[in-house]
């Protein structure tokens, strides 16, 4: 199976003989992969909703697959047992603050855990300050175009997060460190909405936003500072 550009980028984070859990699988992509390359020779791919789950079985006996892949229908990390011998944990596709509330509820599953590998479709820099704030280091960060968009992908492990700067820390401490080439793609991005953010506020009639106002110019100001650095300093072609 040929994989997304952003399904490859997580799969390349997870190591050989990894035993692995897809939350919230949606159509087994990634599950039927790791099986089919002989990364994982035993992968629990669970949904919440029953549709989707099914879709994932679909996928799975498309590809003769169903003897290696565990289908489990339930929410979260629920589905998780001691037994089950899982390694890595992969969650993608969600927002940042939902990944991070099934890694709250979840949190007794996840004894034995040696790697999270996150993808949040937003508040990317919510998740980043809660794993690091509930004993978890930031290993790796990557970034993956896809189309039109980009996507930041998080590999987390039990331990402690060297950055202690929260706004360091939210817009990714790996990725200000090794500063990859869709870095300055990402700092634009970031600092269109929040100009946006920005707009939408002062047109508010309400007389309470000015201190959130401040709070935007302040990021604003300081994602600035990291793209003009970010741009003086990028590797040439």
């Amino acid at each position: 199976m040929k994989l997304t550009p952003r399904l490859a980028a997580i799969a390349e984070l997870i190591p050989p003989g990894s035993t692995v859990a897809d939350i919230g699988t949606d159509h087994a992509y990634l599950p039927v992969y790791l099986v089919q390359e002989q990364v994982s020779q035993r992968v629990i791919a669970s949904d919440l909703n029953r549709s989707p789950l099914e879709a994932a079985r679909e996928t799975a006996a498309a590809f003769n697959c169903l003897k290696k892949i565990d289908l489990r229908l339930g929410d979260g990390l629920r589905v998780l047992t001691p037994e089950d011998g899982v390694d890595t944990v992969v969650i993608a596709g969600l927002g940042g603050r939902t990944i991070a509330g099934i890694l709250r509820e979840g949190e007794d599953r996840l004894t034995g855990i040696r790697r999270l590998i996150l993808q949040p479709m937003n508040e990317s820099g919510y998740l980043r300050l809660f794993l690091a704030g509930n004993g978890y280091m930031l290993e790796k960060e990557s970034l993956v175009l896809e189309g039109r968009r980009l996507y930041e992908i998080i590999q987390a492990a039990p331990g402690r997060e060297s950055e202690t700067d929260p706004f360091r820390l939210s817009l990714g401490p790996r990725l200000l460190e090794k500063r990859p080439p869709l870095f300055t793609a990402l700092l634009r991005e970031k600092i269109r909405k929040l100009r946006i953010v920005k707009s939408s506020l002062q047109r508010a009639r309400r007389g309470d936003v000015s201190a959130r106002i401040q709070e935007v110019e302040t990021e604003l100001s300081s994602l600035e500072e990291v793209l003009s650095f970010a741009v003086a300093h990028r590797d040439p072609d």
